[in-house]
């Protein structure tokens, strides 16, 4: 039996626009945990066989919409609290990455896209290290590009 090739966590990456050099992406330190969650709504219907109404029919589905959802949990690092905090505050979509590391022939590669901050929590517990949790939803198009 052949082993998978895996990734590590640094693998996967997510990272915020910077504010101050367009076009250049940060990550955010202190994930711990992050995800990247890509959806697809659709509607369905039954089509009956004609020739064999008796028959059960099988459903046919239309995709309707995508969308892709970000998060991620950690500590909350200093540095890291006014780049989350601007985009919480910003009312237009924040540029965003999701980057998965490799050639684009091992299916390394970003996916770009505008996104909201719809979620920026942050906790403390007595004895603790302070804490973060985000999430971020996609408005329209996340663009994937594989790596060269």
């Amino acid at each position: 039996m052949a082993q998978p090739t895996t990734l590590t966590f640094s693998a996967i990456a997510v990272k915020l626009e910077s504010l101050t050099k367009a076009g250049t992406f940060e990550a955010p330190c202190g994930l711990t945990e992050r995800a990247a969650q890509f959806t697809k709504e659709t509607n369905s219907a039954v089509i009956p066989d004609c020739d064999k109404e008796d028959a059960a029919p099988f459903v046919d589905r239309v995709a309707v919409s995508k969308s892709v959802a970000v998060s991620g949990k950690g500590v909350m690092a200093r540095q890291s609290i006014a780049r989350w905090r601007a985009a919480f505050e910003s009312d237009v979509p924040v540029k965003a990455r999701v980057e998965v590391s490799g050639t684009g022939a091992e299916g390394g590669g970003a996916w770009d896209g505008l996104f909201h901050l719809t979620t920026f929590e942050v906790g403390a517990v007595r004895g603790e290290r302070c804490t973060v949790s985000v999430a971020l939803q996609s408005t329209g198009t996340v663009a994937f590009t594989a790596a060269s």
